[in-house]
């Protein structure tokens, strides 16, 4: 069986955009798009149940991450251009989208600008337009950090980046790894654990910022800057899915990003955090964007 979880597809500039697919070949396209930093690697938490459902599951790296080419600096509208490019590349006249933590924001801009092409989103623990948020008090601490950081000493963000990469290799039950999994909620713990430890998250970490700091610096830009995108616009259905235990992205963000999409459902989790509603939930995600038999049927 050929090996999927590196291909190329190179833009209109000239730029090789890398990704993997996962689930049913023959399936219903659902691209995926991954954490901040990561890479395509992480869209194999879905390959399981993107085949029981029938999932074809394409996952790209953002320009800059894992194996795709740096494009500079970034927007998101010019992501959606991506994705189409890609799309048309692999054969999917229309698709779902995923968009999982820091892939949000990117799902979130094929909803805005994709939306004849798009069936369904899920904005799974999903990130805010930091920079429409003057309050960051009850974000991660490491996330209030690195904000303070790339606003007084933007030069220091790549050394930063390209330091956790070291440390990501460390063994997880010694110091300073071990004391960093300690801040990680209980919940959180708990469920990447039971699904087998952290080897899948941090393969994915390192895979994304193989290249170095200055892809990851770049797509978190993409965050801060404005989005320059109309909500109220949107009429692709978008679902959000939060956990109210979530401490990287707290829940009031995502209440207020999803009050102001008219198209927006909402399911929200009080006992579920950043990582365990991704982990417990993708069955219900995935049934949820791939719809009925019968709606599916028509496509």
């Amino acid at each position: 069986m050929p090996d999927l979880s590196e291909q190329y597809w190179t833009d209109p500039q000239g730029r090789r955009v890398c990704y993997a697919e996962y689930g049913d070949p023959a399936g219903l396209p659902l691209f995926f798009f991954h954490g901040w930093p990561s890479s395509r690697l992480q869209g194999r938490i879905l390959d399981e149940e993107a085949k029981r459902l029938g999932l074809r599951v394409i996952s790209s790296d953002r320009p800059g991450l894992g194996r795709s080419d740096f494009a500079g600096k970034r927007t998101l509208a010019g992501w959606a251009d991506t994705i189409s490019g890609l799309a048309d590349h692999v054969g999917a006249e229309s698709f779902r989208v995923l968009g999982v933590s820091g892939g949000g924001p990117y799902a979130l801009a094929c909803a805005a600008w994709l939306p004849e092409r798009i069936h369904r989103v899920a904005i799974v623990c999903g990130a805010p337009p930091l920079g429409d948020i003057p309050d960051h008090s009850d974000l991660l601490w490491a996330y209030r950090w690195l904000l303070r950081v790339r606003k007084r000493m933007p030069w220091l963000m790549e050394g930063v980046m390209n330091g956790a990469r070291k440390i990501s290799h460390m063994p997880v039950d010694r110091p300073p790894l071990k004391w960093l999994l300690q801040t990680i909620p209980e919940e959180d713990r708990r469920a990447v654990e039971s699904a087998g430890g952290y080897d899948t998250f941090f393969n994915s970490f390192r895979e994304g910022i193989r290249q170095g700091g200055r892809g990851a610096v770049a797509d978190a830009d993409v965050y801060l800057d404005p989005w320059e995108l109309d909500f109220s616009t949107i009429q692709v259905p978008v679902v959000f899915w939060h956990g109210g235990l979530d401490r990287n992205i707290p829940i009031r963000m995502a209440k207020e990003l999803a009050a102001r999409i008219p198209s927006a459902e909402t399911r929200w989790f009080d006992n579920e955090g950043h990582y365990s509603l991704p982990l417990h939930r993708l069955r219900e995600i995935l049934e949820d964007l791939r719809g009925k038999p019968a709606e599916t049927e028509k496509e």
